[in-house]
């Protein structure tokens, strides 16, 4: 490369009237510029670059006494050092633009493409001596001109559009996905599919065999999520040319396109979502296997497989209370429905009629007509035989024994109930509710009455059994339908 212009052969207008070149900035540029940490001016290749020279005595044809050399390895500590070689790579304008003053002036340069084995490539500035004696190099960060190669888009912008729209659907579908389909529980797929409607027993038939892959389902939709957005900020540092905006805009549009509007959908309609998208669903189980299915088998292994909610008595009597004002039972399924489900919880004793509030009658009565009216009046069909002590119960009299007794014949009660000799039955106060019903079903031979007692082992002397009171299969019902059942014979009165 040779020396350009007049500079070669003979000296400069500029330097006959005194005119020295001290320095450069960055004025602007047709291309990304700016300067770098070191404070060496950066320029993009294949640019135009307007740079402010400032000197003394400045004028508009110094421009010829300004011009640009490669710096090599051995040269770039040098300073004040003759320029042998000029580059073709800056081309140099032919009009300065000076200040009144003098001491600056804009001048533009022409910066060429790099070669291809170049990322970068330095430059120094070169400018005639003020005596006349030849070129001289400017070697520190203010002579020096930094060119870098052009970013290069990765995909037409109008293809980056599109894929980002496409990531951004896609984000969100993953995102809702991982909301509608997780927390559609597998117990509750597969009662849906017994007790639903049409479209939901269609739509959880559709689901349940790939959400019965609970860690599968989930690392593959976690692992597409991720994939997603991480190559939706890539294309958008690629699209804005900032990192900082890249992560800015991608947050927003994740947050607002890809987790809110999804899950707030999907929380309401995640059967309906999930059914629909199934197909693109199994689509990503298969590319994302490799990766999500053994570290779904990892986790099985570590936390077990996935059974789904159950719930137990308790929980489901206080599921049935706070969904009470959403489900569509009346308040009698309720209480029969809470009854049934805590019938397990309560013993006898809690339901009984203790043995103060009973009517009985004493073993030597005599059923004459006085006796039989107040059997007749009590309205009990069954009534408990005592003798001596009311807690000495030794047999069962039913009222249909008396349809052949005369009152006239004063026959006494022991001749009765010898004759049907009705077995009496006694249970302990801590017998459970639903074993007191069972005992009463599957017992034809006794009566659905049963005499509640317990071992009394309190005091000094050998323990003995106590009597507290009767229950009957009414009193069981009464528990299980949370009602009172009155018949003919029971006084009725409204406080």
């Amino acid at each position: 490369m040779g020396v350009c212009g007049e500079a070669a052969g003979r000296p400069a207008r500029g330097m006959r009237d005194g005119a020295g070149v001290l320095g450069m900035r960055l004025e602007r540029s047709s291309k990304a510029a700016g300067t770098n940490d070191d404070g060496v001016i950066q320029v993009t290749e294949e640019s135009s670059v307007q740079l402010r020279f400032y000197g003394v005595q400045l004028h508009a044809g110094v421009w010829t006494q300004i011009r640009f050399t490669e710096v090599a390895d051995a040269a770039e500590d040098a300073r004040d050092r003759t320029c042998v070689d000029f580059t073709k790579d800056i081309s140099v304008g032919s009009f300065m633009n000076v200040s009144s003053r003098g001491t600056s002036g804009v001048l533009t340069v022409h910066v060429k493409p790099l070669r291809k084995s170049e990322p970068q490539k330095e430059y120094a500035l070169c400018t005639l001596s003020p005596d006349g004696g030849g070129w001289v190099l400017l070697g520190d960060s203010d002579g020096r001109l930094l060119v870098v190669e052009e970013k290069k888009s990765l995909l037409p912008m109008w293809l980056q559009v599109m894929m980002i729209s496409c990531l951004l659907v896609l984000s969100g579908m993953f995102s809702g996905l991982n909301l509608g389909l997780m927390a559609l529980d597998p117990m509750e797929l597969r009662i849906v599919q017994s007790c639903g409607t049409d479209k939901e027993k269609k739509y959880a038939r559709k689901i349940e065999p790939i959400r019965s892959k609970g860690n599968y389902l989930l690392c593959s939709l976690l692992l597409g999520n991720v994939l997603v957005n991480t190559t939706l900020t890539i294309l958008l540092d690629d699209l804005i040319g900032s990192g900082l905006g890249a992560v800015v805009a991608s947050t927003i549009g994740i947050v607002i396109f890809g987790e809110i509007v999804p899950q707030a959908l999907c929380s309401r309609h995640g059967l309906a979502v999930g059914a629909n998208t199934i197909l693109v669903t199994k689509l990503f189980m298969l590319l994302t296997f490799p990766l999500s299915f053994p570290v779904s088998k990892l986790l099985d292994f570590l936390l077990g497989q996935e059974i789904g909610t159950v719930y137990n008595r308790e929980k489901l009597v206080e599921m049935l209370k706070v969904t009470e004002p959403y489900n569509d039972l009346v308040k009698e399924e309720l209480n029969m429905i809470q009854g049934a489900l805590e019938l397990r919880t309560k013993t006898v004793e809690d339901v009984m009629t203790s043995l103060d509030h009973c009517f009985m009658i004493q073993a030597d009565a005599v059923l004459d007509f006085n006796t039989m009216s107040e059997i007749m009046e009590s309205g009990y069909t069954r009534i408990p035989v005592f003798d001596d002590e009311r807690s000495n119960i030794v047999d069962i009299l039913y009222v249909k024994d008396l349809a052949f007794v005369d009152p006239d014949d004063c026959t006494t009660l022991k001749t009765v109930t010898k004759f049907y000799n009705h077995p009496v039955h006694f249970v302990f106060h801590d017998t459970k509710l639903d074993a007191m019903l069972e005992e009463f079903k599957k017992s034809p031979g006794k009566s659905h009455l049963a005499i509640v007692q317990k071992v009394n082992n309190e005091g000094e002397g050998d323990p003995f059994y106590e009597v507290l009171g009767l229950v009957t299969l009414e009193d069981v019902i009464e528990e299980i339908i949370k009602s009172e059942i009155l018949d003919e014979s029971d006084l009725y009165s409204e406080s």
